[in-house]
């Protein structure tokens, strides 16, 4: 009978919910989108945000974040992108690479590298975009 008891409160014991592990706050960088052409977007315009590591060289840069906005409305576009603090390394470059597609055509890019994080931009930027031909 002690084992069957024993047995019956191990299980009971194995079914309790384990205590949340409390999860690392990520930091954000907030930001507006612009561009310098009067021209309104279309109600199915996209923007995509893209926070990435590019101090490799000769090598694809790491995404850490993208955002992705749909209908955004008009200029200026605010945007938020997040990341570790643990990922991020000092002597490394991060940048910000923003898109405005409207169909299956990139309509507004950033031509301009805007550093952030670390040589750069830490926590609000304004991001102005060129036309695209």
């Amino acid at each position: 009978m002690r084992i069957v008891v024993a047995m019956i409160l191990a299980l009971v014991a194995g079914c309790a919910p384990k205590p949340a592990v409390p999860e690392k706050p990520l930091k954000t960088l907030d930001g507006t989108i612009t561009y310098r052409q009067r021209i309104a977007l279309s109600p199915d315009a996209i923007v995509k945000v893209w926070l990435q590591d590019v101090s490799k060289m000769d090598a694809v840069a790491e995404v850490l974040d993208e955002v992705e906005i749909r209908n955004p409305g008009q200029v200026p576009i605010a945007f938020r992108v997040r990341y570790d603090p643990d990922r991020i390394v000092e002597k490394h470059r991060y940048t910000l690479l923003v898109k405005i597609y409207e169909g299956d055509r990139t309509r507004f890019l950033n031509a301009t590298s805007y550093p952030v994080i670390t040589q750069g931009c830490t926590d609000r930027c304004e991001i102005v975009l060129d036309m695209m031909q």
